[in-house]
């Protein structure tokens, strides 16, 4: 075989294994239920166009959404659309880009499911979770191989080989290749493969089949997301590196500008599937779908997605510092210098002005595919570590350490036991690179104090059964009352008690808990919370988000720590349902002081 006889090939090869272990074996999305499959959150939104158009012939009403979501739960809620009140009509969060690439491995899922009587022609089904999955992790894989072919024609074989072991190891790419294949991510990363390859080519050729084909490449990527139209700065300023360069490329394109218009023609009319779907649905050409979300322009959140506990690009995937490094040694003897360094540079800012910028939790996702175009720098800092001794262990030591933070991250991601999204500090500084967690360690997401030793000299300075309660949350079940919490009922009473006479160093604040179902939205869990005042003025506040902690049906005792203020007067205990149409109810709270 070819690829065996060179180093970058068997590098590629077995990233390639990797790739099938983590895909077929660690976690095949296909074989998962509800939110963990592979049709489920944005990926289904994403999807959602085919089984709408193909199979239901319904994309204005999307009548088939409740018995998808009863069936399958993709979703919590029915998040895939929106309401069009003006056209009385369900549009489609998301573009329908993603849904072309995915199109071929729909049909053949659709064929397997009209061929195999157990399964229901519905496009949520295994055969269509199947098909899309392991297609869209075929297409991965086919960027891997043209990233190898591109980067082979500017570096050298051992700055290759390292590079793709780099990603692929070192990196969060092998989870939106192998695990999240079919989010957009590993899609964009294989088009922007294709379009430099395509690119490079062009240059060689001039030819007018390859004109149209970037028109595609980059009305693809704009399809399926729209800030993607900056890939048609790869065509256009490729090989520009200086101004003298600039002003080549001018006169070539006034030259040779029938295939700039081949190339716009194509691009226009890849674009315009869009707007044709808005007119529709609609009656309009322009709708935005992302509700109140929308950009930052003037004030990117650029601290907040590569460094925040909570998504942290750098910190949850340390070796894409290196690029940017990279970047600094990137000069003119290497490919398109001004492209790579500015289209690097852009791709970042265009992430970070979004105003979501966590992107759901994830560790920055939204720059996988831009990998490609990072691959540049990154193998140019490679190639200049390697000319030096020293560097080249360093940097070895450095590899073996980001990417073991890496392996760490995507393995627990998807279900071991530590928590990797939505991270506190403290709860990061506590768990990074460890491979065990337990509930205690949870209460570290949201309570800066948990105490994990044995308390000493404990003395009970409050309780309550809330038999006395006369509030609006009190009901009476089996001859017992309760606090309960449902969506009309956001706030239960505050239970106050003064400041003890003896002085102790903790507090734990504890109740009996029964959830009747889960709340999975983060930001809407009951909040069990303990403010402490000195006088009129707030000193400290502790809390703790329950459905952590309890599933559907369950009943547990769960308690929250405190470290106690030096000085402090009254201290008053609630619960906030943030908002939750979820029952919650609330029995036997008491409070305690103890030593260490």
């Amino acid at each position: 075989m070819k690829l065996l006889e060179s180093l970058s090939g068997r590098a590629f090869l077995f990233c390639v294994l990797i790739s099938c272990i983590v895909a077929f074996f660690f976690y095949p999305r296909w074989e998962k239920q509800g939110t963990e499959s592979t049709l489920s959150w944005d990926a289904s939104g994403y999807y959602l166009y085919l089984p709408a158009i193909f199979i239901y012939k319904d994309i204005k009403k999307c009548e088939f959404r409740d018995s998808i979501l009863t069936k399958y739960r993709p979703t919590p809620d029915f998040q895939q659309a929106f309401f069009h009140e003006p056209s009385g009509h369900f549009v489609m969060k998301y573009s329908s880009g993603q849904a072309l690439v995915e199109a071929p491995f729909f049909f053949i899922g659709h064929l397997w499911a009209q061929s195999a009587v157990q399964y229901p022609e519905d496009g949520f089904s295994y055969p269509y979770q199947a098909s899309v999955g392991i297609g869209m992790f075929l297409f991965s894989l086919i960027g891997l191989y043209y990233l190898r072919k591109i980067l082979l024609q500017f570096f050298k074989e051992l700055t290759v080989a390292m590079l793709l072991l780099l990603y692929v190891i070192g990196t969060n790419y092998i989870n939106y290749s192998a695990v999240d294949q079919a989010m957009t991510h590993s899609t964009l990363f294989t088009l922007y493969c294709l379009l430099l390859w395509n690119t490079i080519q062009f240059f060689k050729d001039y030819s007018k089949g390859r004109a149209l084909l970037l028109g595609v490449l980059c009305g693809l990527a704009t399809l399926i997301r729209p800030t993607d139209i900056i890939s048609v700065l790869i065509p256009l300023f490729w090989g520009v590196h200086s101004v003298e360069t600039l002003t080549e490329r001018y006169t070539w394109v006034t030259k040779n500008f029938h295939l700039l218009a081949l190339a716009a023609l194509t691009f226009t009319f890849m674009v315009m599937i869009q707007p044709i779907y808005w007119k529709y649905a609609t009656g309009e050409w322009i709708v935005y779908s992302y509700g109140e979300q929308g950009f930052s322009w003037l004030k990117p959140h650029v601290y907040d997605y590569l460094l925040s506990f909570r998504c942290g690009w750098w910190r949850f995937t340390p070796l894409m510092v290196l690029p940017f490094l990279g970047m600094f040694v990137y000069g003119k003897d290497k490919p398109s210098q001004w492209l790579m360094i500015g289209f690097g540079i852009l791709s970042l800012y265009l992430v970070t002005a979004w105003d979501v910028w966590d992107y759901g939790g994830t560790a920055g996702r939204a720059m996988v595919q831009y990998y490609p175009i990072l691959a540049f720098p990154l193998s140019a800092l490679i190639e200049k570590v390697m000319d030096h001794r020293i560097l080249k262990w360093f940097f070895g030591f450095v590899f073996i350490i980001l990417s073991y933070l890496s392996v760490w991250w995507v393995y627990h991601a998807h279900g071991g036991q530590v928590q990797v999204l939505e991270l506190s500090r403290k709860y990061y500084w506590n768990k990074v690179g460890r491979w065990t967690a337990d509930d205690e360690d949870k209460k570290m997401l949201d309570n800066k104090h948990v105490f994990r030793g044995l308390p000493q000299n404990v003395t009970a300075i409050y309780q309550n059964d809330f038999e006395q309660d006369t509030s609006a949350n009190v009901v009476q079940i089996d001859g017992n009352k309760k606090i309960r919490m449902a969506k009309e009922l956001q706030f239960s009473q505050e239970y106050k008690f003064d400041r003890p006479g003896m002085s102790k160093k903790w507090m734990r604040i504890q109740a009996l808990f029964t959830c009747t179902n889960k709340e999975w939205d983060l930001w809407r869990q009951t909040q069990f919370t303990i403010r402490f005042y000195n006088g009129q003025n707030e000193i400290q506040s502790n809390m703790i988000r329950l459905h952590r902690f309890i599933h559907d049906g369950q009943s547990h005792e769960i308690f929250m720590d405190a470290k106690v203020p030096a000085e402090w007067t009254q201290a008053k205990v609630f619960l906030w349902h943030a908002d939750s149409d979820k029952e919650l109810f609330m029995d036997n709270l008491k409070v305690v002081v103890f030593d260490e």
